[in-house]
């Protein structure tokens, strides 16, 4: 799917200071376990409170990253349907991107 990107994908381009926006959608207790690098943490709750805390250009490139791809996936297409141009969401998520043993942020 064009929206989607592997957990390889996010870390090769952090490698590169490459740097997408990463959008974590868990909860505060979730994220606090280990996040991604650089990580802003909107659960999906409150994304549409938070909008402002978006990029003012939407064609910004957004990652959304969640523990298995489905609650960002969620987010991915609603971002999409407000205009939101370049979001794409993290496959398999952070489940994926720790089984990688790829580093997290506590």
């Amino acid at each position: 799917d064009y929206r989607s990107v592997t957990p390889a994908f996010v870390k090769a381009r952090l490698d590169a200071k490459d740097l997408p926006l990463i959008i974590d959608v868990r909860e505060p207790s979730e994220f606090a376990q280990g996040h991604i690098e650089g990580a802003v943490n909107i659960p999906i709750r409150t994304i549409a409170q938070n909008l402002h805390r978006l990029p003012a250009s939407r064609s910004t490139e957004i990652i959304t990253v969640c523990p298995s791809g489905f609650r960002s996936a969620k987010v991915t297409m609603a971002l999409s349907l407000l205009g939101y141009a370049n979001v794409k969401t993290m496959v398999l998520g952070m489940r994926e991107w720790n089984a990688m043993g790829f580093p997290v942020v506590r």
